[in-house]
């Protein structure tokens, strides 16, 4: 029997609801040939989120596909910073520039001061120095635009750099290097003018993924040119001597009499 004739004739004869019904999985025949659609049921967890239903309880007057093209809109104007034509009324005058080791401590009670950088010093930093005319093939590879529904101001995306060092990077002649970063988040956060309030950037994602020794940012860039700057958070992550002693410990544990085997 030719199953994609029988399914069309049914199609013809009583609508395409009711076909359906009897095939699933089965779209109208096309050129004579049935059509399958994807019968996946996506699995919702115990304690997975409605992102639609707290989308749609959000007053944020900005709604989430406008405030993505915000986000896109500011990458695209911050190559501007070179060549003095930045609107710097993108930035809040509120605005905070924030990395994983950069613009201050973790705050580790409410009475601590947010960490970051405010715009002037933000601008004066991006000015003094240009990454591209180090790696003028850089290509940040951005994706994963998305907002996030505890925040409805916030845009989070990822990036996946590869670049090439051809171009002095502080002081120091081109290696010639092919640079791969490990994957890293990003978020952009917005008032509800439409102005940035808080850059975040640089947070790794996977440390074991390209070839700078894990290291985001700037600091991705210095180590895996071989200038790396001389602190330990610019280096590779190695255990802390505690932490290395107490991995001792364990393995002592389990070979000592008595002990776990």
């Amino acid at each position: 029997m030719d199953v994609s004739f029988g399914i069309s004739e049914m199609l013809a004869q009583v609508g395409l609801f009711s076909a359906l019904a009897l095939a699933p999985g089965l779209l109208p025949a096309r050129n004579g040939v049935a059509q399958r659609v994807s019968s996946v049921h996506m699995l919702t967890l115990a304690d997975e989120v409605d992102e639609t239903a707290m989308f749609a309880a959000s007053t944020f007057p900005i709604k989430p596909a406008d405030l993505i093209n915000k986000c896109k809109e500011v990458i695209v104007a911050q190559g501007k910073i070179q060549d003095s034509t930045l609107d710097e009324s993108i930035y809040a005058d509120n605005f905070r520039f924030c990395a994983p080791f950069v613009g201050g401590a973790t705050p580790s009670s409410s009475d601590d001061p947010m960490p970051g950088l405010a715009k002037p010093e933000y601008l004066a930093a991006l000015r003094g120095f240009n990454l591209l005319s180090a790696f003028p093939d850089m290509n940040n590879n951005y994706h994963a635009f998305r907002v996030d529904p505890f925040e409805t101001n916030r845009v989070w995306f990822q990036t996946r750099v590869f670049a090439t060092h051809t171009g002095a990077l502080m002081g120091g002649a081109p290696t010639g290097k092919r640079l791969e970063m490990p994957p890293q988040a990003f978020s952009m956060t917005f008032n509800e003018a439409g102005q940035l309030t808080l850059f975040n950037v640089g947070y790794v994602i996977d440390r074991t993924v390209g070839n700078t020794g894990g290291l985001g940012g700037a600091f991705g860039f210095f180590w895996g040119t071989g200038n790396p700057l001389p602190f330990p958070e610019c280096q590779p992550y190695k255990p802390s001597l505690n932490m290395r002693a107490l991995s001792v410990l364990q393995k002592l544990q389990n070979v000592l009499p008595g002990g776990k085997k």
